[in-house]
């Protein structure tokens, strides 16, 4: 999974909550189908790409040993995306949208995403049951984030991984 379409897939994927949201709030608005049921459409369509991903990664990734330092939950950022950008961007009225200046600003963040260098806490696996946490290593690398089933409180329970890519790591043991 550690090649840069997935990643685009990962980072993207994370946006799906706000395109339903948008939609929702377009069709209360206006009361219209088409833009909502492009919304959803993406949506749905990153949801499966996610998931066949995903599950491909967690195949066929080999595992590989890790020596934890520090481990942390780091599941507390549902509640701030939440608030900083469901929240807000539910209220938002659309009586001046500009589709051709959200176009851009879509297509700015796209060609930008592949580049980015830090992983976030996808919110479509938080919804699967999947708990997310911030990892240190004995190597001195810090701000791992790691996708487990499990509810880990030791950082000496995490003993191999597989490394989807730069900076976010699957747990190999099921919870």
């Amino acid at each position: 999974m550690a090649n840069k379409v997935q990643r685009f897939i990962y980072n993207l994927s994370s946006a799906v909550p706000l395109a339903i949201v948008f939609a929702l709030v377009w069709y209360q608005q206006y009361k219209t189908f088409h833009i909502p049921i492009i919304f959803v459409s993406i949506g749905l369509i990153l949801i499966v790409l996610l998931y066949l991903s995903f599950s491909y990664g967690k195949q066929h990734v080999a595992p590989i040993s890790i020596r934890t330092t520090n481990i942390s939950p780091k599941d507390g950022w549902v509640v701030a995306y939440i608030i900083a950008y469901l929240m807000p961007f539910a209220s938002i009225a659309f009586k001046n949208f500009d589709l051709k200046v959200s176009a851009i600003i879509a297509l700015v963040l796209i060609l930008i995403l592949p580049f980015a260098n830090s992983s976030i806490p996808n919110p479509l696996l938080f919804i699967r049951g999947y708990h997310f946490y911030s990892i240190s290593t004995e190597n001195g690398i810090s701000n791992y984030i790691l996708i487990s089933k499990r509810s880990l409180r030791n950082s000496n329970h995490l003993k191999s991984v597989r490394r989807i890519f730069e900076y976010l790591l699957l747990d190999t043991e099921r919870g």
